[in-house]
């Protein structure tokens, strides 16, 4: 049964072209079963000589069940040494940082437990993270959003491989089901961590988990996960072809015609929306299926002028032609802010900009405390929430400067200065998905300080480039007007 498992897992991941060209895989693993198996498997598929690539361990202690979350942060730390594997353990106060940003807790452990897999996947030279999701958290996600009224889109489940960024999540296991996972383990008598708050059915997910499949389960005999399992990778085969025509359409213009949108099928539509949103850095968790069709029916009727305000801050106009999405500060079809690659160079209208991750082993703390130079930066690189972004200030942006308990308007922190060296309009904003972090090169917030604890550094540099200069090998966006010129 032990050899049967692996080479499922094998055949699933050849067949999906998993861990091609990756010399190096991050394997999360908290401790449960799922990705204890995850661990054994993969470290027997290599021991055979099956796969050939290199592993490190990534353990998240969300902090979220006292004594217990350190438990099985020892023995994550037990079953690395147990195969000779790396590991890193990182802890995040998920409680405090769902509190400021407004989250549950369900998403705030998602959204920095994916951060923090990204940094240090980046910190060890893994181009792709390995997570231990299977069939029944398939059939989990799959109905989730079925009762929060999911498009076609949403039925094609969790995939077996996603890119976020510049790194790639792969999920080997996805192809097995909790009862194999769990046989498997207990045939080699090997015990796992038990977190028993995923037995709470306050969280939705444990509401789906524990009541409402074994509800339907019980109305059919086919094993219900299975079939959501079969369902979605063909749903996912027919809905990565409408991905594929929706990138070239959003590819041609910001400003799409909405006469032109009205022949496309209503899926594409969905999925041309969708992109435009993402494109605007606007997450899609809020919009459900009924947000869609409002959207569908206002581009189809609304004259030109009219917006529609949607959740998360985003915003829908006509125009005379046609439609743009866009943030309530800039209702422009321009898009004023660029991803900063790390490490690499951009060209940001006239700035180029500059990123690198250096190890606090290689640098002095207090060098960087003491520097002259305003057009450097240096930021504890574990603190920032990513993407980086570089943009033009937008209405009401603040700053929260270092030394100061309360952000200031950076209309207000500019006055003083603005008839100095530096003019007012010569400043650009760089900013990670929560805050500004500095404004270049004026100041710099006192987010992501450097402390002697600070284990890798992300240093920012900026500087002018003459017009007509392309920059030193860097990508070029240039700032355009509000009318497009």
């Amino acid at each position: 049964m032990q050899k049967a498992i692996e080479q499922k897992v094998l055949n699933f991941a050849n067949a999906n072209n998993l861990w091609s060209g990756y010399p190096k895989l991050l394997l999360a693993v908290s401790g449960g079963a799922d990705s204890v198996a995850l661990v054994e498997i993969l470290a027997n598929l290599k021991s055979a000589g099956k796969i050939d690539c290199d592993f490190h361990i990534a353990h998240i202690n969300h902090l979220l069940r006292d004594e217990k979350s350190f438990d099985d942060e020892q023995y994550v730390k037990s079953l690395a040494k147990k195969h000779n594997l790396p590991t890193t353990c990182l802890r995040i106060d998920v409680k405090t940082y769902a509190k400021e940003k407004k989250l549950s807790i369900e998403t705030a452990a998602r959204d920095f437990r994916h951060d923090a897999l990204r940094k240090i996947a980046r910190q060890n030279n893994c181009a792709a993270i390995a997570t231990a999701h299977h069939r029944n958290d398939n059939a989990e996600t799959v109905t989730h959003r079925l009762l929060r009224g999911t498009g076609f889109k949403g039925l094609a489940g969790i995939r077996p491989k996603t890119s976020l960024n510049d790194i790639t999540f792969i999920r080997p296991v996805l192809c097995l089901c909790k009862a194999e996972i769990e046989n498997y383990l207990s045939s080699r008598n090997i015990n796992w961590q038990t977190d028993l708050t995923n037995a709470d059915c306050r969280f939705t997910r444990n509401r789906i988990r524990h009541r409402v499949i074994p509800y339907i389960q019980k109305q059919s005999t086919a094993d219900i996960a299975d079939s959501l399992f079969r369902l979605s990778e063909k749903t996912l085969k027919l809905y990565e072809k409408i991905e594929e025509q929706a990138k070239s359409i959003i590819e041609e213009s910001e400003i799409l015609d909405a006469n032109k949108f009205a022949d496309y099928s209503p899926l594409l539509q969905v999925e041309v929306v969708q992109n435009l949103l993402r494109k605007q850095n606007i997450g899609l968790q809020k919009f459900t299926n009924a947000h869609y069709n409002k959207i569908l029916k206002f581009i189809a009727q609304a004259k030109a002028g009219k917006t529609l305000q949607l959740p998360s801050d985003a915003i829908i106009q006509k125009t005379q032609a046609g439609f743009f999405v866009s943030r309530p500060q800039e209702h422009s079809p321009v898009n004023k802010s660029v991803e900063l690659p790390i490490p690499g160079k951009v060209r940001f209208a006239d700035w180029q900009i500059e990123t690198e991750i250096v190890s606090a082993k290689e640098i002095s703390i207090s060098s960087i405390k003491n520097k002259n130079d305003n057009f450097v930066e240096w930021f504890d690189y574990e603190q920032i929430s990513l993407p980086l972004i570089v943009r033009d200030r937008q209405k009401g942006d603040k700053l929260k400067p270092f030394g100061l308990n309360s952000p200031q308007k950076i209309g207000k922190f500019l006055t003083p200065i603005k008839n100095h060296q530096l003019h007012q309009r010569q400043e650009v904003i760089i900013a990670d998905c929560g805050d500004i972090i500095w404004l270049a090169p004026i100041r710099r917030s006192g987010k992501a300080g450097v402390t002697q604890q600070t284990i890798s550094l992300l240093k920012i540099s900026v500087k002018k480039v003459k017009k007509g200069e392309t920059g030193d090998g860097c990508a070029k966006f240039d700032r355009v007007s509000e009318k497009g010129g």
